[in-house]
């Protein structure tokens, strides 16, 4: 089967009345274009207000070593960073061989001591295996 030049017109036309037309693709690619920048001025924005509110916390604290002194107790050393003018509050805890808590002590910080460095005694309800910071707050 051979095809004209005319032929050729009229199933273009064919096709055009079957699928509609293309609809213009710069004024989709314009809207897409401006939602993925203002997505990424969220996002960008987002990260850089968490970050700082991550490093301006009220209180930092870290455990730099803990020992496991007994089966029923572990003694970690906890340094801990905040204002002077405020009481602190951290959650010690422990954890056993299986992963299961086995300890959990509150250690309170008086206000007027900024920086610091404590070794607590953390009893037990099992072997210990680790020593973990819970979290600080300001009490």
């Amino acid at each position: 089967m051979t095809q004209t030049a005319g032929s050729a017109g009229s199933d273009a036309a064919l096709s055009r009345d079957r699928y509609g037309r293309r609809a213009p693709v710069q004024g989709k690619d314009r809207k897409l274009r401006i939602a993925f920048v203002v997505f990424l001025v969220l996002l960008v924005s987002g990260t850089v207000w968490i970050g700082l509110d991550q490093a301006n916390r009220d209180v930092t604290a870290s455990i730099p070593s803990y020992r496991v002194t007994s089966d029923r107790s572990v003694e970690v050393q906890v340094e801990v960073r905040k204002d002077k003018g405020k009481e602190a509050v951290c959650v010690l805890r422990s954890r056993g061989s299986d992963g299961a808590e086995v300890g959990r002590k509150e250690v309170r910080i008086p206000a007027g001591v900024a920086n610091t460095t404590l070794t607590e005694v953390l009893q037990t309800t099992d072997r210990p295996n680790t020593a973990e910071l819970d979290g600080c707050r300001i009490a």
